[in-house]
């Protein structure tokens, strides 16, 4: 217990964690390729989107910002086929998608990690096995059945590469801590084998040392070449962990900056243009 005047954030984090986290944000070392994923005019029928342009590279983490009802959700919701699209296109390595429903945005190879994750993450009462394996159940099949050794192999693996912390794979998902959840529904999505990876605030709700390993994960995919659009409603977030921001206001872009050389003012600034 400490007097709140004589704590700074960094001793909070010390004392939460018990021990020093010198970066909360990992190094932004990745290599950025050619245009990967290409948004034109995109406008969302009963969303609030309207005529949304931008682009992602390989190897790009590309921030969403903007204030609440900015309609960021609705945009990776229209990208990913959970909401209707009214017009506009998509075109993924110069291919046009279409993205009508979640099962074609998957063949795609796009993966959306939504933002409530209790409520559209995760399926509460099944094991870490069912909810790692169930965006790629097709991998899993001998025959017209599903394979047990197959599926836990993959979950195997993703535990591993994920670092999950659970005692094993029938373990119900609702008993593990928000991060390791986290963990698990990027493993699934991972198991899909994505070209685009959609996150919706990613790190809500998950206490800051597993907020880094989330940060690692995400530099990890955009190392393999990977496009990131990333939505979060944490200023330092975006900055620290982007490489380029598009700000959204009423539904539009409002405006696109670079994470390295722009500040939080500048962001609010734009955020609050058609607002």
């Amino acid at each position: 217990t400490r007097d709140a005047a004589d704590l700074t954030t960094d001793e909070i984090i010390r004392l939460m964690i018990g021990r020093e986290l010198t970066n909360r944000y990992p190094p932004k070392n990745t290599v950025i390729g050619d245009e990967l994923l290409r948004v034109e005019h995109l406008t969302g029928e009963y969303v609030k989107l309207k005529d949304v342009s931008f682009t992602a590279r390989k190897g790009e983490i590309v921030g969403i910002a903007g204030l609440d009802g900015s309609g960021r959700t609705s945009l990776l919701s229209v990208l990913f086929g959970t909401a209707s699209k009214k017009s506009g296109e998509i075109y993924l390595d110069g291919k046009h998608v279409r993205n009508r429903t979640p099962g074609e945005s998957i063949k795609n190879g796009f993966a959306l990690v939504t933002e409530e994750r209790r409520a559209t993450g995760i399926l509460g009462i099944l094991d870490i096995r069912a909810n790692t394996v169930i965006a790629s159940l097709k991998k899993y099949l001998n025959g017209p059945f599903l394979s047990d050794k197959k599926m836990a192999d993959a979950t195997d693996s993703m535990i591993k590469a994920m670092r999950i912390k659970t005692p094993n794979q029938q373990t119900k998902i609702n008993t593990l801590s928000g991060g390791n959840q986290q963990k698990v529904i990027f493993g699934r999505w991972i198991l899909t084998q994505p070209d685009v990876l959609l996150l919706d605030e990613p790190t809500r709700g998950i206490d800051v040392g597993a907020k880094y390993e989330i940060y690692q994960l995400i530099q990890d995919l955009a190392k393999q070449g990977k496009a990131v659009v990333m939505v979060s409603s944490e200023m330092p977030e975006l900055l620290g962990v982007c490489n380029r921001i598009v700000v959204m206001s009423g539904g539009r872009v409002a405006g696109e900056v670079d994470a390295d050389n722009t500040t939080q003012e500048e962001i609010m600034t734009l955020a609050a243009k058609y607002a």
